[in-house]
């Protein structure tokens, strides 16, 4: 059965290149490739700052995980950058786990991410 995840895109006032990105939902290997194309296009666009907002993510998986590193990568390489914000318990173990708490930059609310946007 295909695991559900929606994305949601929002302006970030007085940030031309940056957008809020909703997660919803669950991100595994069903829908990698959707999540991918739809954030790829945006850095791509020039949108190079995103603020992740996982506070109704339920759940990631390795693959998701690795996507997101990659988008972090990607918005560095482009001199902007990829924040995640409102990170659930369980999905924090997973990053844990897999040792990526220290390559995500990793933010306790909104406002926090927001603030931290250069």
């Amino acid at each position: 059965m295909e695991s559900q995840i929606d994305l949601t895109f929002e302006d970030i006032r007085g940030k031309q290149n940056a957008k809020l990105i909703r997660f919803i939902g669950d991100m595994d290997a069903t829908n990698i490739e959707t999540v991918h194309e739809k954030v790829c296009n945006l850095l791509n666009e020039g949108i190079i700052s995103i603020i992740a907002d996982f506070k109704q993510l339920r759940y990631v998986n390795s693959t998701g995980l690795g996507i997101l590193l990659h988008f972090s990568k990607t918005a560095k390489e482009k001199g902007g950058c990829f924040k995640i914000a409102n990170i659930n318990e369980n999905v924090y173990e997973i990053i844990e786990i897999i040792g990526a708490t220290t390559l995500l930059e990793i933010y306790d609310d909104l406002d926090d991410a927001l603030n931290a946007l250069a």
